[in-house]
């Protein structure tokens, strides 16, 4: 009787200890669930960061490229400005199709033109494509079903 005792409280142990264990284990797979995905987390967050610092990178040096580009034209333009416009002219070279006076005119307005503005008329109303009344020309014809 002794050994069926120890049978009975030994199965009892066995079956409470799995029951312990099992819950043991699946907290345990829980926590190890979460701290896969923290770590997952962890790994996208620090390949986004890089991923903008790449794209702030290629952005800034776009950016540079794009002022040098513009500072090469400013100077080409105002190079050919100079080579176009204001280089000397020589006695014998020169052709005068106008008069002095309108020669001189043309060249002080050559050094202000960056200075003009283009200035755009307001209009009250757009123009009318008809005209107000019938002119006659155009009659229409009673119908034959009238």
């Amino acid at each position: 009787m002794d050994y069926t005792w120890l049978l009975i409280g030994s199965g009892i142990g066995l079956v409470v200890g799995a029951v312990a264990a099992r819950l043991f284990s699946l907290k345990q797979f829980g926590q190890h669930k979460l701290q896969q995905e923290l770590d997952e987390s962890r790994k996208q967050l620090s390949q986004y960061r890089l991923d903008v610092s790449e794209h702030l990178e290629t952005t800034n040096q776009l950016m540079s490229q794009l002022q040098d580009n513009y500072s090469r034209i400013a100077r080409h333009v105002q190079q050919s400005k100079m080579q176009l416009v204001e280089q000397p002219v020589s006695a014998r070279d020169e052709v005068n199709f106008f008069a002095a006076d309108t020669t001189q005119h043309i060249k002080q307005s050559l050094h202000q033109l960056n200075e003009r503005r283009r200035q755009h008329s307001q209009v009250e109303q757009q123009p009318k494509d008809y005209s107000g009344e019938a002119s006659g020309l155009i009659r229409e014809r009673p119908s034959k079903d009238d």
